[in-house]
């Protein structure tokens, strides 16, 4: 009889059920050689293998690898129960999506799940539900839904490569290295005016941005036709968190080769990790860092301002006053002409990223009616820039924030379509997530962190679609970098 000491709280029903029903069984398969399934059901022992897992009739459908996620730490060990579903056909050359499994998830694999089918560009004879993959942490549970497709399993052995995987990301970790100048460290102070100097000057040329009435490029950005976008959420001084985007899913190889472009939506600087938000130095570091990659990727790093982009007093965090402390920090370790640069810096920054396939801003839009001529011009409307920076979605508590009609009607001002996506970063909606998919109820409307400490979500154009990508931190990856 199954242990029902832990029921007392469960309805009656339940506590039948508990008694009476068993456990639902599987049959056991030590999976050392390729498993054809049709509507069968297994349970594979795990410990760290990887799979390849072929959808379709005669081998002929879709091919894709469970494998554990790659970390890496500073002994270069990985360490995961993790595991990444990816399409091995594209995910070692150019990025790519992939999903992620961690103990206690599960995943059904078809052509129906519509961001599945922008990943995996699944053939017809892949099932619109096709396999069910759950993740027992010790085991994996694999039952195949079909009744004429089936689906063929088998184990990767050394065809995984893990050995050329850490290859790529540690000579990705060499090209930051060398992009910075050497260890990603604070600049010495002559080095580090010269850098802001130099950005402020691309800034004032910047030619993806239409002039407003001064001459000078205005709150709008357009990017650059035909590169896919990666669009990265708050940082807040985790300067790690950088380092992985870049380092994964082949990001910085396609920035190099002209293929993509970044945007940070902006607060990039101060933590939100208690006991270390009034530490100031990784702000400096971030910033350094960040116009490094400005300065090597001209064209193709935007950086929208967000509201903790400021000296201002507003600017706190559970009474800390993180606005005054970097311009404290900043007047201190760099001196005034350096503070000075930096004043020019904020207001030599845009405010909105406008393409065919997004919308995006660091914060909120407007809850009037604008036009891109007011967007362009934004350094005479500092309500409008407020609310792009500051505002937040309507919630309880927070009566004030924006709707699902001002997100319409933004769109509808800029004359894109009704599902073009409106990313924003600013408004975290709970604090064990990154990313959060119709955020509000509205659809198409995304909001994104990239500062957390447990993992770390970015959204990037595949196939004219945006789509989220999670990654988990790697606390390490900084030493690792600097002692390389």
């Amino acid at each position: 009889m199954p242990n029902i000491a832990n029921t007392s709280s469960l309805s009656f029903f339940d506590r039948l059920k508990a008694t009476f029903i068993r456990p639902k069984t599987y049959d056991d398969v030590d999976l050392n050689q390729e498993v054809f399934l049709l509507g069968d059901e297994i349970r594979v022992p795990y410990s760290n293998g990887a799979f390849s897992c072929v959808l379709g009739k005669q081998r002929k459908g879709k091919e894709l690898w469970i494998c554990p996620e790659f970390l890496l730490d500073s002994s270069l060990e990985i360490k995961t129960q993790t595991l990444i579903v990816i399409d091995p056909e594209n995910y070692f050359k150019q990025p790519s999506g992939f999903f992620r499994l961690e103990p206690g998830d599960s995943i059904v694999l078809g052509c129906g799940d519509e961001l599945q089918q922008t990943y995996f560009h699944f053939p017809k004879n892949v099932a619109k539900k096709h396999l069910t993959i759950a993740h027992g942490g010790d085991s994996l549970i694999f039952k195949d839904l079909t009744e004429d497709r089936g689906t063929y399993l088998t184990p990767l052995g050394d065809n995984l490569e893990e050995e050329k995987i850490v290859s790529q990301r540690m000579s990705r970790l060499a090209k930051l290295k060398e992009i910075y100048g050497g260890p990603i460290k604070i600049l010495p102070n002559q080095e580090a005016l010269k850098t802001i100097q130099e950005i402020n000057d691309i800034l004032d040329k910047d030619a993806s941005r239409p002039l407003d009435d001064r001459g000078r490029p205005g709150g709008l950005v357009l990017p650059p036709d035909g590169l896919a976008p990666l669009i990265i959420g708050d940082l807040h001084s985790q300067v790690g968190n950088l380092v992985k985007i870049l380092t994964e899913n082949h990001f910085l190889d396609a920035l190099e080769q002209g293929l993509i472009y970044l945007i940070f939506l902006g607060d990039a600087v101060h933590s939100e990790i208690d006991g270390e938000m009034e530490e100031m130095e990784n702000s400096i570091l971030m910033m350094d860092f960040i116009f490094k990659l400005k300065i090597r990727f001209p064209s193709q790093i935007f950086y929208l301002r967000g509201n903790h982009d400021s000296f201002s007093e507003d600017v706190s965090k559970t009474g800390i006053p993180q606005g005054i402390l970097w311009e404290k920090q900043i007047r201190k370790l760099r001196g005034e002409k350096y503070k000075e640069e930096f004043d020019r810096l904020y207001l030599n920054l845009p405010y909105i990223v406008k393409s065919e396939q997004f919308i995006v801003c660091h914060a909120a839009p407007p809850k009037a009616k604008v036009t891109q001529d007011l967007l362009i011009n934004t350094y005479r409307y500092p309500g409008l820039v407020k609310e792009l920076i500051w505002n937040r979605l309507r919630r309880p508590g927070y009566p004030a924030g924006y709707t699902k009609m001002d997100v319409a009607r933004f769109r509808k001002n800029l004359n894109v379509t009704p599902e073009t996506p409106f990313i924003v970063a600013h408004n975290p909606l709970s604090e064990d997530v990154s990313v959060w998919l119709d955020a509000g109820d509205i659809k198409d409307h995304h909001i994104v962190f990239s500062g957390r400490t447990n993992q770390i979500s970015i959204f990037f154009q595949i196939r004219d679609k945006m789509v989220p990508f999670v990654y988990s931190v790697e606390p390490k990856i900084m030493d690792l970098l600097n002692n390389m």
